[in-house]
């Protein structure tokens, strides 16, 4: 959800500016933001999605 709220209050909204601020196709990044429980691989996916727009990641 972070990431989501980073983007949108970054004015970047549409599916190809969110795919092209997190380094992906835009179908896969909104399949990555939207989905409610990942796969394996996706968590880091999500990390590394997370720091490109500077966002932090917190260890939990």
């Amino acid at each position: 959800m972070a990431i989501g709220r980073e983007l949108d209050e970054r004015g970047i909204t549409t599916p190809a500016e969110i795919g092209a601020a997190l380094g992906m196709p835009p179908a896969e990044a909104a399949k990555l933001l939207t989905r409610h429980q990942w796969c394996e691989g996706e968590v880091e996916q999500l990390e590394a999605a997370a720091a490109r727009p500077g966002l932090q990641v917190l260890d939990q």
